[in-house]
């Protein structure tokens, strides 16, 4: 695929949602400091700002973190009583990588496009440089996987 060189998988992925934290707050900060304490490894970051004066936090981290992230959610819950909390597994990060993302414009567009044909709907995006990480359900992970390598 134009631009990709490599197609892997990790699995065993939950998504942790936050939602209405105020504007101003101290909440990012907390929440990552929190986890950073705790040991938990986060990986995909998206912070999404709404109509109002408040936003969407979003991430990712491996399953095998679920008990720190209960504790940490409770201790969340008093500090900002406001913020709406959710938490969900059953998830993969599929990774399209390839040096040539680096001057090669229209990978992405690639990349989705053969997923949304493959019938896989994408739950999150992240990009670096050479990288374009997906969050799809584990269960159509290899689909994915196999419409990237195709």
């Amino acid at each position: 695929m134009l631009g990709v060189s490599s197609v892997s998988v990790i699995e065993d992925q939950m998504v942790l949602t936050f939602s209405d934290v105020q504007s101003g707050s101290d909440f990012v900060q907390v929440v990552f400091g929190q986890m950073a304490e705790s040991a938990v490894n986060v990986d995909m970051i998206s912070l999404i700002p709404d109509q109002s004066a408040s936003y969407s936090l979003a991430l990712t981290t491996s399953n095998q973190y679920y008990p720190q992230l209960m504790q940490l959610l409770g201790s969340l819950r008093g500090q900002f009583p406001q913020v709406k909390f959710g938490i969900s597994d059953g998830y993969a990060k599929v990774i399209a990588a390839g040096e040539e993302m680096k001057s090669q414009p229209g990978v992405a567009a690639a990349v989705i496009t053969a997923v949304r044909q493959s019938g896989v709907d994408i739950q999150m995006i992240t990009t670096s440089e050479t990288d374009i990480s997906l969050l799809v359900q584990s269960v159509h992970a290899d689909t994915v996987k196999s419409a990237l390598e195709g």
